[in-house]
């Protein structure tokens, strides 16, 4: 019968026996219950690195087990011929003639092993090269984000090993298309799901991953699954940074100096808009903030587009900056009915300065001859089908412009247009109506008060309106010196959010230095909601300091600043125009929300709201 027996560098140690030397200069180790022998072997070119060998007690030939490839990365293998061998040896054995020196073990050498009774065994020493049976997953990641998974090993032979994907984040869905994987060295893999050209492996369908080791023996196979956490009946659960970018004159993003000043969401997307040249609206995914190929099609515009916006069934709505003395007042609503790769529908077109439609607007504080329509855009409803609520603001009337439709028509004879009683009258270029339902006649909405640092509510019913109490804490209140910018609302697991654009000013004249973001649950509206609604400001976290949410602080994705936050870099421009945007979207299972804020010049930063209880 053959005995084969393995040896490794573990037992060596325990042997008091290390690295490559002479064994016959070996001295005893004061153990009397040493009895085996232990052989290992070394490449003369890296005698740190020892192999084991196998005794095949039948043949008496001692085999150094050499692997394939000596890198893991490279098809590097060791010289056979140029080894070093090493004995631990029973107490009181010897090899005859010495075993020590450069060694050729292809072609073998013998030597007796003389043992403390005097009896003698002849062994022959060689060395092969042999492929691993390593078979696991040590790591997976996915390109695109930054998720938590845990690689299960099978429990016994013949079982099962899982990748655990805990979906976190909306942004998970899209990128578990794109998984590294790092396996054992020289192990290849199998599954329905992997691309051997790309090296990436998409697990949205859950797919099973077979690992071969190098031997083409060993395999482990694992399942995927998406595992989620606790949800919450109701409310905002985990939140966390998506990504934060500033812009630099040399590296844009993009970005055009003063042009970027609005944000939309549609499907997978992130939309930035262009005043200068619609036709460069960028085009980022809304859950990395990568830039795509992608392009908005701007056929039939020729106008200035500052603002845009989406609607609640997905689709792009862009309205031009009109204004009441330019060469085209007429203001228009464009909507992209089947996706922003097609050409726009302009579904809306009537002269600020003559058309019936706009005669209120012309009438309230009627010496006002100068004004504009179209810097900032809420849309509430399908604009394409049944009743939905294009809003924007007329600063200069200090009034909030909001036209009803349906079916993507107008539905009413006029536009709707007031001051609701109680509200604080302050506005500014960069004040946003921000609607929340679509009731043509009394709307629901707040806006921002620009220099005044606050917003006003619209109940519904037209019942009296108020400003939001400025908060005490994770808001920039000075007056003059802060202000208000973009604003959204969603309604989201069974409460209302409201996400707000702060601004603080610095210097003189006075630049655009600092902005955050400010979130608070206004499900019961009350002149307190802003704080005692509170849920998170990015600067400041959701305490004293950062608190509890990933990517808050004083950093790209908690603040824009005008400041670079990389030394020797300078920031695109100083956003003379003091504008931005916010914009909240859904994730299309129902368990988190995104919500953005763009600071023209300066960059953008992204958040999720999850349903998780984590």
């Amino acid at each position: 019968m053959k005995i084969k027996y393995l040896f490794t560098g573990v037992l060596i140690s325990m042997l008091a026996f290390m690295s490559c030397e002479d064994p016959d200069d070996l001295a005893r180790t004061g153990s009397e219950n040493v009895t085996g022998l232990t052989i290992t072997g070394c490449l003369a070119s890296d005698e740190s690195t020892t192999y084991s060998a196998i005794v095949d007690e039948a043949s008496n030939t001692i085999t150094i087990q050499v692997p394939y490839y000596i890198s893991d990365t490279e098809k590097i293998q060791g010289d056979l011929t140029q080894m070093k061998v090493s004995a631990s040896l029973p107490v009181g054995a010897k090899f005859s003639p010495s075993i020590s020196g450069i060694r050729d073990l292809v072609s073998g050498f013998q030597s007796t092993l003389v043992k403390e009774d005097g009896s003698k065994i002849t062994y022959t020493f060689k060395a092969d090269y042999v492929k691993s049976d390593q078979s696991s997953i040590s790591k997976v990641q996915l390109t695109d984000f930054k998720a938590t998974i845990r690689i299960i090993e099978p429990k016994t032979a013949g079982d099962k090993g899982e990748i655990v994907i805990y979906k976190t984040s909306s942004a998970i869905d899209a990128a578990i298309k794109s998984a590294n994987l790092t396996i054992s060295p020289w192990a290849t893999i199998e599954s329905s799901g992997w691309n051997p050209t790309s090296q990436i492996l998409d697990l949205s369908q859950q797919p099973e991953v077979t690992i071969i080791a190098q031997n083409g023996i060993n395999k482990t196979i694992y399942e995927t699954k998406i595992q989620y956490p606790e949800i919450l009946p109701q409310g905002v659960g985990y939140i966390s940074s998506l990504f934060g970018f500033q812009t630099y004159q040399d590296d844009t993003h993009g970005f055009e100096a003063t042009a970027n000043r609005s944000l939309a969401v549609v499907d997978d997307y992130l939309i930035v808009s262009n005043s200068i040249d619609a036709s460069k609206m960028i085009v980022f995914n809304r859950f990395n903030g990568n830039a795509t190929e992608k392009t908005v099609n701007t056929t039939g515009i020729t106008r200035s587009i500052h603002a845009i916006a989406n609607d609640d069934a997905n689709h792009l709505v862009a309205v031009p900056y009109t204004h009441s003395t330019n060469t085209e007042p007429s203001f228009e609503i464009w909507v992209w009915k089947n996706g922003i790769e097609n050409e726009p529908e302009k579904i809306f077109s009537k002269d600020i300065t003559t058309d019936s439609y706009f005669a209120s607007l012309r009438n309230i504080n009627s010496t006002t001859t100068n004004y504009d329509i179209g810097r900032t855009l809420s849309v509430k409803g399908d604009v394409t089908s049944g009743d939905a609520l294009v809003g924007t603001m007329c600063y200069q009337k200090f009034r909030p412009v909001i036209i009803p439709l349906t079916n993507g028509k107008p539905s009413t004879e006029i536009q709707f247009i007031e001051f609701r009683t109680g509200c604080t009258v302050s506005t500014g270029v960069d004040s946003k109506v921000t609607l929340m339902n679509t009731d043509k006649t009394h709307p629901t909405y707040a806006f921002s008060m620009h220099n005044y640092r606050g917003i006003n509510y619209a109940p519904a019913n037209g019942a009296n309106g108020y400003p939001f109490t400025i908060p005490g804490s994770h808001w920039w209140s000075e007056q003059w010196n802060s202000d208000v910018k973009g604003m959204d609302y969603i309604e989201f697991n069974g409460v209302n959010l409201l996400a707000i654009q702060n601004g603080r000013y610095t210097g003189n004249p006075q630049i655009d230095a600092f902005n955050r973001l400010y979130v608070a649950n206004i499900t019961s509206p009350s002149q307190t909601a802003l704080t005692n609604g509170f849920i998170f400001d990015s600067r400041e976290g959701n305490s004293t300091g950062t608190g509890s949410i990933p990517g808050s602080g004083y950093a790209v994705t908690g603040m824009t600043s005008y400041a670079s936050f990389i030394s020797g870099k300078t920031v695109l421009g100083s956003n003379p125009n003091k504008t931005g945007d916010v914009c909240f979207a859904a994730s299309s299972d129902g368990n988190a929300v995104q919500v953005y804020m763009l600071t023209t010049d300066h960059g953008i930063l992204a958040y999720e709201l999850t349903r998780f209880n984590m």
